[in-house]
């Protein structure tokens, strides 16, 4: 029995709908109805009854779910505590970061990793907060970075980066004559925003409703879009300050007054953390001091103690470092700006 095909069940168990299963799983509709039936053939039975508005389970459906989620507990565990015993950094690891991450920490990050340690399969996925969190609670990874969570009984978060949001423009905008604008300003700006609701976009449109204002949307699109297309059309986006390291794009950005996002080191607390996992948490740790020291992250505030996995809760998360304060106007150009 594939133990896969075991977790594909659950969760279309746990959802009733093989569409809403696929869609968080990542996977396509016909593959995962493929995994039940295979399911089906080996066990002998019917597992799921389809109706209009989805699935209901059989009575040895039930008598599935209820097998199958203490066996795949007992082989987490298991997994867990085994990889939990190694010392020396080795095996796969998948990791996920946010998308406005990726050229000024991701990839000097990835880079230096596989340097250090050639022995991990790395997988690293770059997305959404809110897509990062579902990968991560159906154990398609294994530790990520997230912003803010909720007292999520699931997950063991702690606060690592608080990270300053800003107005990012193309290059003659006029954003570099501004020392920083309000929420209410923001209004005023054309902007081009992702086109499902994240966290940080109804943070932001909290905020502006607070003072009876809401964003000019000018074009909704996929976050590996913003810059681009900000650039191209002339509009605007509103991101956080570590895309200050972008070299891609000729922009300017100015920070935005009270508008923040914090960042935080995330893992399931039902799988303790691998020698591979912290090795990639200490280089990730590396590289995000020495961002925010060398002034390509500024106005940012990192969280000691954050990024070491082996810590209990009680001692991680301590004592503020505020980097690069007092720098608001930031100029990105595709010559002077990197993220090596």
């Amino acid at each position: 029995m594939n133990i896969l095909s075991l977790r594909y069940f659950l969760k279309i168990a746990e959802r009733g709908s093989i569409t809403q299963a696929a869609a968080e799983l990542h996977i396509t509709q016909p593959a995962l109805s493929r995994h039940v039936s295979q399911l089906e053939h080996e066990l002998g039975v019917k597992l799921l009854m389809r109706h209009g508005r989805g699935v209901r389970l059989t009575e040895s459906g039930h008598l599935l779910v209820a097998r199958a989620t203490t066996i795949l507990a007992d082989i987490d565990m298991l997994s867990s505590e085994l990889l939990a015993c190694q010392t020396e950094p080795r095996g796969s690891l998948s990791v996920g970061l946010p998308y406005s991450w990726t050229e000024n920490i991701t990839a000097p990050v990835v880079k230096q990793f596989n340097e250090q340690y050639p022995d991990v399969r790395l997988t690293v996925i770059a997305e959404s907060s809110e897509t990062l969190e579902g990968m991560l609670k159906s154990q398609y990874l294994d530790f990520a970075v997230l912003s803010t969570i909720e007292n999520d009984p699931e997950i063991d978060s702690r606060p690592a980066v608080h990270d300053p949001m800003y107005l990012f423009g193309p290059h003659g905008s006029g954003l570099t004559e501004l020392d920083t604008i309000t929420l209410a300003d923001l209004a005023e700006w054309p902007t081009i925003r992702q086109h499902n609701a994240t966290a940080a976009a109804k943070r932001t449109d909290q905020l502006l409703a607070r003072v009876g204002r809401s964003q000019n949307v000018l074009i909704k699109t996929s976050s590996s879009m913003l810059l681009e297309l900000a650039d191209l059309v002339h509009g605007f986006v509103t991101m956080p300050g570590c895309a200050m390291g972008s070299r891609r794009y000729d922009m300017e950005a100015v920070p935005i007054a009270d508008h923040s996002v914090t960042w935080t080191v995330a893992r399931l607390r039902t799988h303790p953390p691998t020698a591979a996992m912290k090795a990639f948490a200490g280089v990730l740790s590396h590289v995000v001091h020495a961002r925010a020291a060398d002034g390509n992250w500024p106005g940012v505030v990192l969280v000691e103690s954050a990024f070491q996995l082996g810590l209990p809760d009680r001692a991680a998360g301590h004592g503020l470092v505020e980097m690069g304060a007092g720098v608001h106007d930031e100029r990105l150009s595709r010559d002077d700006r990197g993220v090596g």
